[in-house]
C-alpha cells in the first residue's frame, strides 16, 4: 500500500465525474484489486476492476490498455485487439500502444492489419527500442505471409535501431533467407544472432542444423554440443550431435577447441604476494556436471608444480617420491573396478578402490589435471585445469571423480578472476570477493553428504572457476584485502545468491519459492529511485523499452545489452516437445502466466493443450519449458501468436539475467565505476546482513567498541578554530 498515496492524487485529478473523494477512494480500491489479481493470475477479477475504472472515467492508470493486457493474458486475443484499438486512439497514445495493437492483430492471424499498426508505431515512436520492436514486427508479418524478401528491409532496420533487437532480428532474417533458399545468408545471420546473444538457443539450434545441412560436420558438431550444454535433454540435438561426430576426423576434443595446458604455471617458490593467513579448507568438485556432482571420468593425467606425495585415509602414504612436473596417469579398469596410477613409462605405481589424494609439498602447490576422459561431456567443461592445493581421486563403479581440497582464500582467487572482467574496478572485485567467500563458507557448512563430500562444484551452480589459468593479480589483491570477511546472519555465514543483471530491481527472498531466504530483500538497482510498476501496462512497458535512466548496470562499461533487455521468439513445436518430456498435452492451445512476484517475475506458467494442462512453477521449471539453460530471467512478459486454435509462436520480452536474488554483478560493476566503496555496494544488495571478520571476530568487536573510532579524535565541535 506504500505506493498508493501518489497514485491516489493522480487518479483523483483524472476523475471526470462523481464526487472526488468517494470516486478517488473507489478508484484506489479498484486499482489495488486489479494489481493484486494480476499478480495472482486471477484475470477475471482484474478484468472486472479495469472495466470499473474505465466506467469511472479514470485516465491515469490507462484502463483500456490494462484491460487489453488482461484479456490477452486470458487468451482472449480478439477482445484484446478491440481494447488496444481504443487505447491507441486516445490522446497521448504512443508507439508502444500501437505496437501492442499490432501484436494483438498478429496474435489472431491478421497480418496486414498488424503491419499497418506496426508502421503507425514507427511514426509515433519516441524511442529506438519501440522503433526496433515495430520493425521486428513488420518483418515477422511478412514471414508469416510467406513474403521473405519483403521481410529483409524492416529486419535490417530493426538491427540498426537498437542493440536489444539485433539478435532476434538476425534470427528472423536467417529464417527469411532460408525461406528464399539463400542458405549462405541464413548461416551468416544465424552466426550473428548467436554471437550477439549466446543464450539465444533458437538461433543456436538453427545454426547447428544449417551447418549440418551444409556438410560442415565439424562446425555442426560443435554447435550441437553447445545446444546440449544448454539443454542436455534435447533428444533431437543429441542424435544430430552424435551423427555429426561420426564424420569429424581426428581428435574430437581438438575439434571442440578444448582448453589444453602443457604444464603448471604457478610458481611454488614465489614469496610475493604473501599467502593468506587462513588455512580454512574447502572441497570443490571438479568438472561439475548437470546432475550436481563432479563428472565421472575413466582417465586423466596429473602433474604437480612441486614435489608431492600420494596419501589415503585408509592406507596412509601410498607414495612419497613424486617430483615436480612428473606426469602420472590415473586410469580406471572396468574389468576389476580398480583405479590404476602409472608413471610416464606406464609402470603401475599403485592401485586403489578407495579415495586417495595428490598432495603437493609446497604451500603454493598446485595440481594440473590434463586430458580428462569424461564419460559424458554434455554440460561439462572438459578443459585442462590447474588448481591450487591437493586433488583427491574418488573411485566409483563407473570410474572416478576429482575433488580439489584447498584453503578457501586460495580457491577464491580463481573464482573472483573468472566471474568479473579483467578490467573491473577494484571496489567491485572486493565486493565480489566478500560475496564469493560468503557463498563458499555457507556451502562448506551446509553441504549434502555424498561419497565425494563436495562443498560445491567448479561450475555455475554456485560460482564457477577454472583455477590458476584464469587468475588475475587484481582479483588476488581483492581476496587478500578482504581476507576472512563475509556476510553474516546471526553470527553465521549467510546464504547469499548472485546473478549477472537484476534488470533494474532485485528479487525478494520471501517470494523466491524457497524457505529461509527472508534476509534477501528486493532493492532498486539504480542510482535514481523510481516509482515501482503499479499496473500491467507499467510492467509491459518496462520489459519492452530500454533500461530506465540511472540503472547501475548501465554504468558498467562491460555490461552487454542482452543481459539487461532481451527478446525471444519461440516455435510452438519446440515448446510442445519440451512439454512432452513431462506430459503429452497434444496441440498447445494457450499459455497462462499463473502468478507473479511483487517485482513482476513470473512465479508459474500453466500450459493448456488439446488433451489437458500442466503447471510449471519456479524458475527452474519455467526455464525447462521456455528455454532450458537459455531463459535469461523470469522477469518477462509474453504474447502468444495463434494459428487458428493452436499456438504457433510465443514472443517474450524480458529484463535482466539470472535469478535476481542478492548480488547483481553488473550493478556492482556500475557502482564501483561511480566511485562507491565495496562495503556500500555489499550493503546495498544485502541490507539485512552484516560484514563479519570470521578470522578475527574479537578484533572486529573491539573495532566497534564504544569510544573507539576515527571520529573520537577528529570531531570536536567545542574547539574554536585558530586564526591563521
Amino acid at each position: 500500500m506504500k505506493r498508493l498515496p501518489a497514485l491516489l492524487l493522480a487518479i483523483a485529478g483524472a476523475l471526470l465525474a462523481a464526487p472526488p473523494v468517494r470516486a478517488a477512494a473507489d478508484a484506489v480500491e479498484a486499482l489495488t484489486t486489479a494489481r493484486g489479481a494480476f499478480l495472482a493470475g486471477r484475470y477475471d477479477d482484474a478484468e472486472s476492476a479495469w472495466r470499473y475504472l474505465s466506467e469511472l472515467g479514470v485516465a491515469a492508470p490507462e484502463p483500456e490498455a490494462n484491460l487489453a493486457l488482461t484479456l490477452r493474458d486470458k487468451g482472449q486475443h480478439e477482445a484484446a485487439a478491440a481494447q488496444w484499438l481504443k487505447a491507441s486512439l486516445l490522446e497521448g497514445a504512443d508507439g508502444f500502444d500501437w505496437n501492442q495493437r499490432a501484436w494483438s492483430y498478429l496474435a489472431t492471424g491478421r497480418q496486414r492489419e498488424a503491419r499497418d499498426a506496426f508502421t503507425k508505431a514507427l511514426d509515433r515512436s519516441s524511442t529506438t527500442a519501440t522503433q526496433a520492436e515495430a520493425n521486428v514486427g513488420i518483418g515477422l508479418t511478412y514471414i508469416l505471409d510467406a513474403k521473405p524478401k519483403a521481410a529483409e528491409a524492416p529486419l535490417r532496420r530493426a538491427g540498426i535501431s537498437g542493440p536489444y533487437a539485433i539478435s532476434i532480428s538476425a534470427q528472423l532474417t536467417a529464417e527469411a533467407a532460408t525461406m528464399s533458399g539463400d542458405r549462405q545468408t541464413a548461416l551468416t545471420y544465424l552466426r550473428q544472432a548467436v554471437e550477439i546473444d549466446p543464450a539465444n538457443n533458437e538461433a543456436l539450434r538453427g545454426l547447428a542444423a544449417a551447418l549440418a545441412n551444409a556438410g560442415d560436420n565439424r562446425a555442426a558438431w560443435r554447435a550441437y554440443k553447445k545446444v546440449l550444454s544448454l539443454d542436455p535433454k534435447d533428444a533431437e540435438a543429441r542424435k544430430a550431435y552424435e551423427k555429426a561426430g561420426r564424420f569429424v576426423n581426428g581428435d574430437l576434443d581438438a575439434a571442440a577447441g578444448v582448453r589444453r595446458i602443457a604444464r603448471p604455471v604457478l610458481d611454488p617458490d614465489r614469496t610475493d604476494p604473501p599467502l593468506p593467513l587462513s588455512t580454512r579448507p574447502i572441497r570443490v568438485g571438479l568438472f561439475g556436471a548437470p546432475d550436481g556432482r563432479p563428472a565421472v571420468m575413466t582417465r586423466a593425467y596429473v602433474m604437480l608444480n612441486s614435489a608431492f606425495k600420494v596419501t589415503s585415509v585408509s592406507h596412509g602414504t601410498l607414495r612419497d617420491n613424486g617430483r615436480p612436473f612428473d606426469q602420472w596417469e590415473v586410469d580406471f579398469r572396468p574389468e576389476n573396478g580398480l583405479v590404476e596410477v602409472r608413471d610416464a613409462s606406464r609402470n603401475i605405481l599403485f592401485t586403489s578402490k578407495t579415495p586417495f589424494a595428490f598432495v603437493p609439498d609446497a604451500k603454493r602447490g598446485s595440481v594440473l589435471i590434463k586430458a580428462a576422459v569424461i564419460t559424458d561431456q554434455i554440460g561439462v567443461d572438459p578443459g585442462d585445469r590447474e588448481v591450487r592445493g591437493a586433488v583427491e581421486v574418488v573411485p566409483n563403479p563407473w570410474g572416478f571423480r576429482l575433488v580439489q581440497v584447498a584453503p578457501v582464500e586460495q580457491y577464491l582467487i580463481g573464482v573472483v578472476s573468472l566471474v568479473l572482467p579483467i578490467d573491473s574496478p577494484p571496489q567491485a572485485l572486493r565486493a565480489q570477493a566478500v560475496v564469493s567467500r560468503t557463498a563458499a563458507y555457507w556451502a562448506s557448512e551446509n553441504r549434502e553428504e555424498t561419497l565425494e563430500r563436495c562443498d560445491l562444484l567448479d561450475d555455475d551452480s554456485t560460482q564457477r572457476t577454472i583455477g590458476v589459468s584464469g587468475e588475475m593479480s587484481s582479483a588476488a589483491e581483492a581476496v587478500a584485502d578482504t581476507e576472512g570477511l563475509a556476510l553474516a546472519l546471526k553470527g553465521r555465514a549467510a546464504r547469499v545468491f548472485q546473478h549477472e543483471d537484476s534488470g533494474g530491481t532485485t528479487e525478494d527472498g520471501s517470494e523466491a519459492g524457497e524457505p529461509g531466504l527472508e534476509h534477501l530483500v528486493s532493492v532498486q538497482d539504480s542510482a535514481k529511485l523510481s516509482i515501482p510498476w503499479r499496473t500491467a501496462v507499467d510492467l509491459e512497458r518496462y520489459t519492452h523499452e530500454a533500461p530506465p535512466e540511472g540503472l547501475y548496470s548501465e554504468a558498467a562499461a562491460v555490461s552487454t545489452p542482452n543481459s539487461s533487455r532481451w527478446m525471444r521468439i519461440l516455435d510452438a513445436r519446440d515448446l510442445r516437445k519440451r512439454v512432452e518430456r513431462r506430459k503429452d498435452l497434444g496441440t498447445i492451445r494457450r499459455l497462462r502466466v499463473a502468478g507473479r512476484t511483487a517485482t513482476g517475475r513470473v512465479r508459474a506458467i500453466e500450459v493448456f493443450g488439446a488433451d489437458g494442462s500442466a503447471m510449471y512453477t519456479g524458475r527452474k521449471e519455467i526455464g525447462e519449458l521456455l528455454g532450458p539453460g537459455s531463459l535469461r530471467s523470469t522477469l518477462f512478459t509474453l504474447q502468444t501468436l495463434m494459428d487458428g486454435s493452436r499456438v504457433s509462436r510465443v514472443v517474450l520480452w524480458g529484463a535482466g539475467t539470472g535469478s535476481g536474488l542478492g548480488f547483481a554483478r553488473a550493478g556492482a560493476l556500475g557502482q564501483a565505476s561511480l566511485g562507491i566503496a565495496w562495503r556500500e555496494i555489499v550493503r546495498h544488495y544485502f541490507p539485512r546482513l552484516d560484514v563479519k571478520d570470521f578470522l578475527h571476530p574479537e578484533a572486529a568487536k573491539a573495532a566497534v567498541a564504544p569510544g573507539v573510532g576515527p571520529y573520537k579524535r577528529t570531531l570536536d565541535f567545542h574547539k574554536k578554530k585558530k586564526n591563521k
